[in-house]
């Protein structure tokens, strides 16, 4: 696996892939406590697999976790959560999405959020760039 294929899906949009896949198969979609359960998933699928993240995106990290915390009462930092949970900066989440691309843990991500245009802006405009992945010319969202 050398480029990751990126989707999002947020409260006001359906599952959407930005980045160009020619793929035959259509993804398998999991959901995780750990990245390490996701590399296991993967490695038993003979379909190309996403692994759901549900990503808050701030300024700074700090903020990031305080406002995840504030929508998602009882969570907090390592808490397992039956999902991989991402709250930080777009750094810290290319961070994370090059670890994914290096350890071969899935084939792509969903980057689950609340809001769909600022999640999609995010990826668009900082995070496939980061990655060197490219965007797809049509996609449904927003």
């Amino acid at each position: 696996m050398n480029v990751l294929r990126i989707a999002v899906e947020s409260d006001d949009t359906a599952w959407t892939e930005l980045t160009d896949s020619s793929a035959d198969a259509p993804p398998t979609r999991i959901r995780s406590s750990s990245l390490g359960e996701a590399a296991a998933a993967t490695a038993r699928s003979t379909r190309p697999v996403f692994v759901d993240i549900d990503v808050h995106v701030a300024d700074t990290v700090k903020e990031a976790f305080a406002e995840y915390a504030d929508a998602h009462p009882g969570w907090a930092p390592g808490a397992r959560t039956g999902t991989i949970v991402h709250p930080g900066t777009v750094g810290t989440l290319v961070g994370l999405l090059r670890d994914i691309v290096a350890t071969g843990v899935a084939d792509g991500v969903t980057l689950r959020g609340p809001a769909a245009m600022t999640l999609v802006r995010h990826v668009r405009a900082e995070i496939m760039p980061a990655l060197g992945v490219d965007v797809r010319d049509q996609v449904g969202v927003p």
